[in-house]
């Protein structure tokens, strides 16, 4: 019946007990805390009230004095700038952000975002002839770059130089020819952190500009809801400094929407209040993405610098109509990609690579995030354009996926990414091989436990100890993603109370009790299989691996807990 392979954390007991008198928590707090790097008072002042003061200075950059100066230029002078950035929400979010902020110094600048479909990501040559067209003297990249050093090649011939803000991997070998790379992934950067976003280096720009101009530090800091939308939806961990923006950015967003933001909230039917990662994660960011998957990404960009409601309004509720749209387009494809799957692959191979050429390019990564989710192996979903192999890569826990498509390079035209995701590009008579040569290496990085996905298990729990106070501190440890997993606990010894309820023929709720006597509500989203396995087996004990959470019905709250794994005892 475990769905998953369970990993109850071992703390240092000695540490976690004083770090829970120091701070005044429970005991399995104190674990949770430890388990993220928190061992004393400091760390959990850090951790708790994250602080502006705690940021590096972006002059830790190696060039960023350059680049500062170089920007301070081309708006004193009046040269024309162009923000050129990718079109996914760190790239949209990043072009946003660089846009007013050059815009509020009374720059001329202009932005460009590739076409999905005919350009796919990068700097491309139809960019590279917009930022001629427009007599562009310097381009400013968000989210891409990095690998682009052809078309920065043919920016220099033209006289345009490039500033390059990126937080990719690099070939450090061919590094482009640009006037100025800021991205911490590059070696002997000096920058100390090195999981930005993209947005959150084109942030440390303009707050070294700002810094540069002795400007006050609202005229940066009014930006960073921006590098929180980008950091919650772009897979970067959500640490140190990280952390920190997501903390302010979420204040921001909380109590000062701009008016895209809450245009499309009114529309989400949210309370700006109320928002949490959760809306940016499944709402907010789907929206962003949905217009460089089916249209273009300006929209996006359109959206977030607009001046009034109004116009806001109208680009968030197209915003909204792409994804209804998206959303029609991905659940016909991930039904063609499972059946594929358990046709040919699950049984037999350490990786999953598709190909479909009518599958729609703007909606791969989706497919292949969820294909990796249900069968947890690594992913490659692609489609066909004029001739040409697109495809999105995802992978699972422990396997950086940009090495292995490192040693799969000879049967790649293109390709860039993360860790855990990717995109490539291929001729259609390499799938073969670069199905082949993906599996093997993927088999040989993959044993037996890493294919099955993990629970990190923070600390044992009796349900006398899920208290409101408990709950309290919980939520404090937020916002969560990855690099700062929401907590989970483990209790034995349960048995049910009452009958188990099935919700909408999917979810399973009912209560549960152990041998202290507390009784606690059950809520187990998608978990249909073991609805009949509690009625059949009402006597039983088991255990659960869960979070917690707060429910509120008709006026009243009480503690939840949110079912991630249930086991038996025999």
């Amino acid at each position: 019946m475990k769905r998953y392979r369970w990993n109850i954390l071992v703390s240092d007991e000695e540490k976690s007990a004083k770090l829970s008198r120091d701070i005044n928590v429970s005991l399995p707090i104190a674990r949770a805390l430890y388990n993220r790097g928190v061992i004393d008072f400091d760390d959990a002042k850090e951790f708790f009230r994250p602080s502006l003061d705690s940021l590096p200075s972006p002059f830790l950059f190696k060039d960023m004095q350059k680049a500062v100066e170089r920007v301070r230029k081309a708006v004193e002078t009046g040269e024309k700038i162009l923000v050129y950035g990718d079109y996914d929400v760190d790239g949209t979010t990043g072009t946003s952000l660089l846009y007013l902020f050059l815009q509020s110094l009374g720059a001329e600048v202009s932005f460009y975002i590739n076409d999905r479909f005919t350009e796919g990501y990068g700097l491309s040559e139809a960019g590279v002839a917009q930022a001629v067209k427009l007599e562009t003297s310097l381009v400013v990249t968000v989210d891409c770059g990095i690998q682009a050093y052809r078309e920065i090649e043919m920016l220099a011939a033209e006289g345009i130089e490039v500033i390059v803000c990126d937080h990719h991997e690099p070939e450090p070998e061919t590094l482009p020819p640009a006037h100025v790379i800021l991205n911490p992934k590059v070696p002997g950067c000096g920058y100390p952190f090195r999981e930005l976003c993209g947005c959150g280096v084109a942030l440390k720009l303009i707050h070294a500009f700002a810094e540069s101009m002795r400007k006050p530090s609202e005229k940066w800091l009014q930006y960073v809801d921006l590098v929180a939308i980008a950091t919650a939806a772009d897979m970067v961990p959500l640490e140190k400094e990280n952390r920190i923006y997501m903390h302010k950015g979420m204040e921001l967003l909380k109590k000062k929407p701009r008016a895209g933001i809450q245009e499309m909230l009114s529309l989400m039917g949210i309370d700006a209040g109320l928002l949490g990662t959760g809306h940016i994660a499944f709402g907010i960011a789907p929206r962003i993405n949905a217009a460089g998957r089916l249209h273009t990404a300006r929209t996006a960009v359109e959206w977030l610098i607009a001046g009034s409601k109004d116009e806001a309004r109208v680009h968030a509720a197209e915003l909204d109509r792409l994804n209804k749209e998206r959303r029609q387009i991905d659940s016909g494809m991930l039904k063609s990609a499972e059946a594929m799957v358990e046709g040919h692959f699950a049984s037999f191979c350490s990786s999953i690579v598709l190909y479909n050429e009518e599958w729609h390019l703007g909606v791969l990564g989706i497919v292949a995030s969820r294909l990796q989710d249900k069968y947890y192996l690594p992913t490659v979903i692609m489609g066909g354009s004029d001739g040409v192999v697109k495809g999105s890569v995802r992978s699972v826990q422990g396997l950086n996926i940009f090495e292995v498509l490192q040693r799969c390079d000879r049967f790649l035209e293109k390709f860039g990414g993360h860790d855990a995701a990717a995109g490539i590009t291929l001729k259609p008579e390499n799938i073969p091989g670069f199905r082949k040569l993906f599996d093997r290496i993927c088999s040989e990085k993959l044993s037996l436990e890493k294919r099955q996905k993990e629970l990190q298990i923070d600390s044992r729990l009796l349900l006398e100890d899920v208290t409101g106070k408990f709950l309290n501190v919980l939520k404090q440890f937020g916002p969560f993603g990855q690099g700062n997993r929401e907590p989970l606990f483990y209790s034995s010894n349960l048995r049910l109370s009452g009958l188990p309820r099935l919700l909408q023929g999917k979810h399973v709720k009912f209560a549960v009790k152990d041998i202290s006597g507390g009784i606690h509500d059950v809520i187990a989203f998608g978990r249909e299989d073991i609805y009949r396995e509690l009625e059949r087996g009402s006597r039983r004990m088991f255990s659960m691996v869960y979070s917690l959470d707060e429910n509120e019905w008709n006026g009243r709250k009480n503690v939840q807990l949110k079912l991630k794994d249930i086991g038996f005892d025999e």
